[in-house]
């Protein structure tokens, strides 16, 4: 006779989840095995179940004849005792027997009034319709309480009714799975049989909160990451205190085989001209030439084009032939752009040949040398910290994995000419053991929710930034002036109008600690029409720094240099500089920029930013 168990009934006992979709899941079950061949028949396993996936341990000294894993319909599953349809099925039984009395109660007090409406005093004496009236009372007292507590039991069902039903709604996933297992035992044994198989319809998504707290005002150097991971499921199972653990690697269970290497060939790339294609005769000769077939059938077209050269080069200062500074340079460096010129490759009517073709170029042009890399794709294993329960909803649902300790610098960071608002940026390093995955951080400083970032993937050693909020303590101005000057030409010479520019930033630190990191970013105007110049005059030095150079401006500490650039943005190239000063407790640090915008007087010049954020006349 063949043993049954419904899956439900004992719940998993533990999760791994890739981040393929996939999952490992674990269920024990206990048995009494008997002499000789049991069969025994687990229902209700998920409908997302890999039928090829499932592995039976735990058997002691029984021996596995037999594992065979399908699909059965779904009426074993929702006859279950605690099945949802069973519920629900058991509460419409109690409601309808709830309804019966409540009508046969009725009935009761329908009886009871057509009675008394039959008495008459023709036939009844005054003393007995008294004691009738007193039990007529007594009675449908006793009948409207009986109605009254059975409408609440009513009304308690119907509710109980309205969250199953609910239940129902959010329940994803069905289980239609079964698995059969056929155990083969010498004498009788008690065992604890473990079924670990692979489901689909899982996720799982790091994501962190970053706790620090201030200190009189000052941010404290130690601050807390919350490593948290939301868990999404919908297999149609439900995961009850179950031990979860997260991997990396994608478990995609494809066959893998080490790759074997095929022999490599050079040889030069063939290349026509487009225009030889408009001749039909050449078309036609041209298909039958060896020297046009690729060695893996057709390719696509390639176009080939030379690169341009800058338009504009630098935009400051005096026209220096050879300059390498923006602030030194010439408005215009452009040269012309080279022809373009199209290549195509004819598809191939050759015998495969089974090597890989590497195509050279031809020696006519340089190129810069390039870098492919790949590297070994990692796989980190995350326990959660005791156990869980996930159900099959579909819903996002977040543990803990570990809070970690770390160590931080902060910084004092403004953008005066955008937000006159002094920001605390803080920098924190990865001590742990643990590799950061990318995923959002919630910043919450003394309890309060600041900001939001995303970092990407964080190694042991590597370091991360976000922002702390803003210091309401300090203070920041910016003003701005100017003052044009005309130069008046000859009769050939044109009018020549002189913009200076003067920027004065001051932040005065109320704290009643010194700000050890200041940093205030800023942006000199760049023009690309060689008919206007930028000259830099103040700060002196930035004209020419180099990038990453960090020069004193020779005001008590403070200091000068380019913004660093950031895949080929930023810095000189776009005018973006920061001041670095140390701004003493009570005391007011202030630090001014001066250019000129040089230009024909016929010219009307206006100020932009790249996103298009503001556009202001420049006079």
């Amino acid at each position: 006779m063949a043993i049954r168990i419904l899956a439900s009934d004992f719940p998993v006992k533990s999760a791994t989840i890739y981040k393929s979709s996939k999952a490992e899941v674990v269920r024990t079950f206990p048995l009494e095995l008997k002499v000789g061949q049991n069969t025994v028949e687990i229902r209700g396993l998920p409908s997302t179940i890999d039928t090829h996936s499932v592995r039976v341990s735990g058997l002691g000294d029984a021996r596995l004849f037999d594992v065979v894993c399908k699909f059965g319909n779904n009426k074993s599953t929702a006859y279950a005792p605690d099945s949802l349809a069973e519920t629900i099925r058991i509460l419409k039984a109690k409601k309808s027997v709830l309804e019966s009395e409540k009508r046969v109660r009725e009935h009761e007090a329908d009886i009871l009034v057509q009675y008394a409406k039959s008495l008459t005093g023709e036939f009844v004496a005054p003393v007995q319709m008294t004691q009738f009236l007193q039990s007529f009372v007594e009675q449908g007292r006793k009948n409207t309480e009986a109605v009254s507590s059975i409408d609440e039991k009513i009304i308690e069902i119907d509710r109980l009714l309205e969250i199953e039903a609910d239940k129902s709604t959010l329940r994803k996933g069905t289980l239609t799975g079964e698995v059969h297992v056929v155990v083969g035992a010498t004498a009788p044994e008690s065992i604890q049989m473990q079924i670990t198989y692979i489901v689909d319809h899982t996720s799982w998504e790091p994501t962190y909160e970053l706790h620090a707290t201030t200190e009189n005002g000052k941010p404290s150097a130690k601050v807390y990451l919350h490593y948290r991971a939301r868990i999404t499921q919908s297999t149609g199972e439900d995961w009850k205190d179950a031990a979860i653990t997260l991997n990396t690697s994608s478990n995609d269970l494809s066959r893998k085989t080490i790759p074997k290497l095929q022999q490599i060939k050079i040889r030069p790339q063939p290349t026509w001209r487009s225009a030889a294609f408009n001749n039909p005769n050449n078309g036609s000769s041209s298909l039958n030439k060896k020297s046009v077939l690729g060695s893996f059938g057709p390719m696509p077209q390639q176009y080939q084009a030379s690169s341009l050269a800058p338009v504009f080069g630098g935009g400051f200062g005096q026209a220096t032939a050879g300059s390498t500074s923006l602030f030194g340079g010439m408005g215009l460096g452009a040269q012309p752009p080279q022809p373009q010129v199209e290549t195509v490759q004819l598809p191939s009517h050759e015998p495969e040949e089974i090597f890989e073709e590497i195509v050279l170029p031809d020696g006519s042009t340089t190129s810069e040398a390039s870098t492919a890399v790949t590297e070994t794709p990692f796989a980190i294993s995350y326990s959660v910290e005791g156990k869980s329960t996930i159900p099959s909803d579909g819903i996002e649902h977040q543990v803990a994995v570990a809070v970690l300790p770390f160590q931080s610098s902060t910084s004092y960071v403004t953008v005066p000419r955008i937000d006159p608002r002094l920001f605390l940026q803080c920098q924190v390093k990865n001590t742990s053991e643990y590799r950061l995955l990318p995923g959002p951080v919630r910043v919450i400083l003394d309890n309060t929710y600041v900001s939001r970032t995303y970092i990407h993937d964080i190694v042991t050693g590597d370091t991360f930034d976000c922002t702390l909020g803003d210091d309401a303590t300090a203070k920041v101005t910016y003003a701005r002036t100017f003052k044009t000057a005309r130069s008046s030409g000859g009769a050939f010479t044109e009018t020549i109008n002189t913009t200076t520019y003067t920027t004065k930033i001051t932040v005065h630190n109320k704290h009643a600690f010194a700000i050890e990191d200041l940093a205030v970013k800023d942006v000199i105007p760049m023009c690309d029409d060689n008919r206007v110049k930028v000259v830099l005059r103040k700060p002196e030095v930035l004209a020419s720094a180099k990038e990453g150079e960090i020069l004193d401006v020779g005001t008590q500490g403070l200091k000068v240099r380019w913004e660093a650039m950031v895949d080929g943005k930023g810095g000189e190239k776009e005018g973006k500089f920061e001041w670095k000063w140390r701004v003493d407790a009570g005391a007011q640090a202030t630090m001014e920029t001066q250019w000129e915008v040089k230009g024909p007087s016929d010219i009307t010049l206006v100020e932009t930013s790249t996103s298009g954020g503001f556009t202001q006349n420049v006079a």
